[in-house]
């Protein structure tokens, strides 16, 4: 009888358990947990966006900004396409939207830095 090898899939973690890990320095394991985890689009939008925050924290952590850049634009992706008033909108999403300019000011292409920029100005034209 073959019998194949099954590699494990991530395992469901709270965002407490995830937190621990990154407390503990294992960023890349707190990365595979909360990437499988952002994905679940059945998660309210607010968990996603702390999924996300978390993301780019871990990847600022091991130094790559320009991947933490782009968890800082999901969030704000997923931010905007809640149903919440503009103005709430604009206060969760613009420090997520200049941390992501920083992040790529850091590590980014001159593109990342545009996306992020016309992103916030998007985000300043809602406040209005």
């Amino acid at each position: 009888m073959l019998m194949l090898a099954v590699a494990p899939g991530p395992i469901r973690m709270s965002l407490q358990e995830i937190v621990v890990m990154i407390h503990d320095g294992e960023y890349g394991r707190a990365i595979a947990s909360l990437e499988f985890e952002v994905k679940d689009e059945s998660k309210p939008p607010q968990t996603r966006v702390e999924y996300c925050r978390w993301l780019a924290e871990c990847n600022n952590r091991l130094e790559d900004y320009r991947e933490a850049g782009d968890w800082y634009v999901e969030a704000v992706r997923i931010i905007l396409r809640t149903d919440a008033d503009n103005k709430s909108k604009v206060k969760q999403a613009l420090p997520l939207c200049n941390k992501a300019l920083e992040a790529y000011e850091k590590d980014g292409d001159s593109a990342d830095v545009l996306v992020a920029a016309r992103v916030k100005q998007y985000l300043v034209g809602l406040d209005k």
